[in-house]
């Protein structure tokens, strides 16, 4: 062995370590293990950053894009409400949401197809009384499988593939690997709707009132029950708001008396007070319920929002402000500053009053529906920092904005199913049209692309290109190969999908994904065989986590909204596993050896 193998052994030795022990975030440490290949000069610059450029990667990020798209039209939220409501029994209801949710992954990259879904799903459950834990695994377990039926259903997928074509391999076909993720597909689903729910636990989490990051802001607000509306008759079970989900209900106000501890079967009247605490965009959901009315406590309103009257804005109360210490009933702020507050939030400190009986503090974070006057009245008067502009949540899109973004999706798949164009080409097209046409704002497009992943996966690649270039790669495929010769090939397709699955389980899909490929190459070379069966090996069981919630990023998501704990994963995970593995590996034999 050269220095440089036993090196690149080292670091991916030290690398691996530090990813099972999580004593940092996985981007940082491949990132490290990079420079430390770049320092040593195993790597030259351009191949280090060549991960950076590679169309796979760059291809996750703007199919991110697109499905960011789709999620913001609203129909994902409206279907999957249908289809679970279409359901006579909750596993008739299972599996309305497992069979779209698997279809659609194959079409969109599972990971926002599970963060759309989740909150849906959950609150869908609590206002039937029944455990998310036994709807969010099998929906993360869904939509990885579903993920392996097309090309760009998964990143691993679209990451192989780009590696093969790099190295001059022809890479995969869009349908290719439905021959394997379509059986693999059905089969999860009915063991799933069968035997893993028996296996699931019965849990059913108390979140607390607001899931997500740290960084979003929650402000309290008010919302006055209408007449002839939704909410009128309605128990706060009906209408979702018995539990701490995205939106906590404080309190409610009836006959001027606030009362803080209402039952799930609480009535609603009209005229009744809501006192909520949430995010804006919760908030503005709300709002647009046929029943509920924003209270602002002046003559603008929502309506004028909508209408492009007036602008919300965001905005920090200075320690030099005229209105501190003040209750907002006693301070007038429509008449002094041409403005309306919606809401009020407070660093650390949740409010439980009333809008109007809030006492202003330095610091506090005002969410307001601003007049045409408000910056002519502001502008000389040192009141107010003004964080920024909000876009309008409480605008729905346009309905021809609500469903292009369906059409440009079925557009770029049909383009690159039929190999007219590349997944690259088409998806690219795809993101154009969404940005050019603001269906998604330019300066937004950064909150749906999920950089940390795809700086795993360019650092990841820039890894895999060390393994090849001092040899470390072949190294480990002769080792294997002396290992499994008695078992023939199949022996080795088996101990390819093994090891790329134990370290998908352990570290990444991705990053699995490039570290056992160039091994699946070199051992393919070596045995004079085609390099398809054992690409197709990889990228299966890169996908396959089951096992453990940190393997796959479906699987992390859904830990903490349906209160599972690590056992659940292994329980149900290993038997899911093993049928998967012996699939697969049964499929590639009979396919393609």
């Amino acid at each position: 062995m050269t220095w440089e193998m036993i090196v690149t052994v080292f670091v991916i030795i030290a690398m691996m370590v530090t990813l099972m022990k999580e004593v940092t975030r996985p981007e940082y440490v491949l990132l490290g293990a990079l420079i430390t290949l770049l320092v040593t000069g195993i790597l030259q610059p351009q191949e280090a950053v060549k991960g950076f450029f590679n169309q796979g990667m760059l291809t996750i990020g703007l199919l991110c894009i697109i499905a960011g798209a789709v999620q913001r039209s609203g129909m994902t939220e409206r279907f999957i409400d249908y289809v679970l409501n279409k359901g006579r029994t909750p596993r008739e209801s299972l599996l309305r949401i497992l069979v779209p949710s698997s279809i659609f992954s194959g079409v969109l990259n599972n990971t926002p197809i599970v963060a759309a879904f989740t909150p849906i799903v959950r609150q869908w459950c609590e206002k039937h009384d029944l455990a998310p834990s036994k709807f969010l695994l099998p929906i993360s377990y869904a939509t990885i499988v579903g993920g392996t039926m097309t090309l760009i259903g998964t990143s691993t997928n679209l990451v192989v593939h780009g590696m093969l074509v790099e190295r001059g391999y022809e890479g995969f076909s869009f349908f290719q690997l439905a021959i394997i993720g379509l059986p693999i597909t059905i089969v999860l689903i009915v063991f799933m709707l069968f035997i893993g729910t028996k296996m699931l636990p019965n849990r059913k989490p108390v979140m607390p009132y607001y899931s997500g990051e740290t960084e979003q802001k929650q402000f309290s607000a008010e919302m006055v029950v209408k007449k002839d509306g939704g909410f009128e008759g309605q128990t706060l079970k009906q209408v979702g708001l018995h539990q701490e989900n995205g939106l906590r209900l404080v309190g409610v106000i009836r006959n001027k008396k606030v009362q803080t501890e209402c039952s799930p079967y609480y009535v609603l009247q009209e005229g009744d007070q809501l006192l909520l605490r949430g995010r804006l965009q919760d908030i503005a959901a709300m709002e647009r319920k046929k029943g509920l009315h924003l209270v602002t406590g002046a003559s603008y309103q929502v309506e004028g929002l909508k209408e492009g009257e007036n602008r919300l804005l965001e905005v920090v109360v200075t320690h030099y402000s005229s209105i501190l210490f003040k209750k907002i009933k006693d301070i007038l702020f429509p008449q002094q500053f041409d403005a309306a507050i919606l809401g009020v939030h407070r660093y650390q400190e949740p409010l439980e009053d009333r809008m109007k009986d809030i006492t202003i503090k330095p610091g506090d974070t005002l969410l307001l529906l601003a007049g045409p006057d408000f910056e002519k009245r502001t502008s000389f008067r040192n009141e107010f920092t003004v964080l920024h502009g909000r876009d309008n949540p409480f605008q729905a899109l346009p309905s021809w904005k609500g469903f292009l973004p369906i059409l440009l999706l079925v557009v770029m798949v049909l383009l690159a199913a039929a190999e007219i164009i590349s997944i690259f080409t088409a998806a690219l097209l795809a993101a154009v049209f969404v940005l050019g046409l603001n269906i998604i704002p330019l300066r937004e497009a950064k909150n749906y692309i999920p950089f940390q992943v795809l700086i795993v996966i360019a650092a990841a690649l820039g890894i895999g290109e060390a393994m090849l270039k001092t040899g470390a790669a072949t190294y480990i495929a002769e080792t294997l190969i002396y290992w499994m010769e008695p078992f023939g090939l199949i022996g080795m397709l088996l101990l390819m999908y093994i090891l790329t699955n134990i370290f998908t389980e352990m570290i990444t899909n991705n990053a699995a994904a490039i570290i056992m490929l160039p091994v699946s190459i070199e051992t393919a070379s070596l045995l004079g065989v085609s390099i398809t069966p054992f690409a197709i090996i990889v990228a299966i069981a890169a996908s396959a986590s089951f096992m453990t919630p940190i393997g796959y990023q479906t699987n992390l998501f859904v830990y903490g909204q349906g209160g599972y704990r690590f056992v659940d994963f292994m329980k149900v995970g290993i038997p899911v596993s093993l049928i998967v593995m012996v699939m697969t590996i049964s499929i590639t034999w009979l396919v393609w050896v």
